[in-house]
């Protein structure tokens, strides 16, 4: 009878547990900081502020959070992986995106905050495994484009970019999940076909300056790159202060979130690599 009543208490345990949290890779430090979080939010109003504004501010609570790469590597398993501890510059910015969503919401729940994380991060939010993830930032944008929703803007000067990425496919033993798994570097590169299909605006970083009237607060800058078989380096937001841009990002040579000294055409100009911006504002 003790035997029974055991297996009943742990079944009822396992029947209150989250169903949204089975599949979420999460420390209680993460649960913490989201909670401190919606604090933040309450007591700033950021549901009552303009778009620009929510933005920024939420980006500005995970200042000085410490730069970790690769966090969203080492599952056997994918999972959605969850970490406000510490952030690169996508996963900054898919959190400040998801967390602007939640608080449009009337569900701000931790549960309903890794739905909309998982809606944003997996191609049409269904998560199915590692290749289901938005790995390039062409297709991260594509597929995001309604789902936030947000709109590529056309700057003056600004030309056409086509993706051409190859980078994952020809370097497939740099990346756990595809070293361990060779045969997902095929699927891989028909990935890397269908982004390549696509096609955005970016403006050259030489004409950054010159179209700094253009870019508003909270805008989602994506800086496009020279290295071969990438199409996006890093992001970020744009932050205006007294009329020049600045970039709010997760910044791995100040190994934090910052709001960069240099505005964004230095930061741009002082960096080879980097070949211009995409520009997306988020549109509510």
């Amino acid at each position: 009878m003790k035997k029974i009543h055991i297996f009943c208490l742990v079944l009822c345990i396992a029947c209150v547990k989250s169903p949204a949290q089975t599949n979420v890779n999460f420390q209680p430090e993460d649960q913490r900081i989201f909670d401190r979080f919606l604090q933040y939010a309450d007591q700033k109003n950021l549901s009552d502020q303009p778009v620009s504004s929510s933005i920024i501010n939420i980006a500005k609570f995970f200042t000085n959070t410490p730069y970790v790469g690769g966090t969203l590597e080492g599952d056997s398993v994918e999972r959605l992986r969850v970490n406000l501890r510490e952030l690169d510059c996508t996963t900054l910015v898919e959190n400040v995106l998801a967390l602007h969503l939640l608080l449009q919401s009337t569900d701000r729940s931790f549960d309903h905050f890794c739905q909309i994380l998982q809606n944003i991060r997996y191609r049409d939010g269904k998560m199915d495994g590692y290749l289901s993830r938005l790995h390039y930032t062409s297709e991260w944008l594509e597929n995001n484009k309604t789902k936030i929703p947000f709109e590529i803007l056309n700057l003056p000067g600004g030309q056409k970019f086509s993706p051409n990425v190859s980078y994952m496919s020809t370097h497939c033993s740099l990346y756990p999940a595809l070293k361990a798994h060779p045969d997902w570097c095929v699927d891989i590169a028909q990935t890397e076909a269908d982004v390549n299909r696509l096609s955005f605006s970016y403006l050259p970083k030489n004409l950054v300056n010159s179209a700094t009237k253009e870019i508003q607060n909270g805008d989602l800058i994506a800086i496009t790159t020279h290295i071969q078989g990438l199409d996006v380096a890093h992001m970020g937001f744009a932050v205006v202060q007294k009329g020049k841009v600045y970039l709010l990002h997760a910044s791995s040579d100040a190994k934090k979130v910052i709001i960069s000294t240099e505005t964004l055409h230095g930061y741009l100009a002082n960096r080879k690599n980097h070949s211009g911006i995409i520009v997306a504002r988020i549109e509510k």
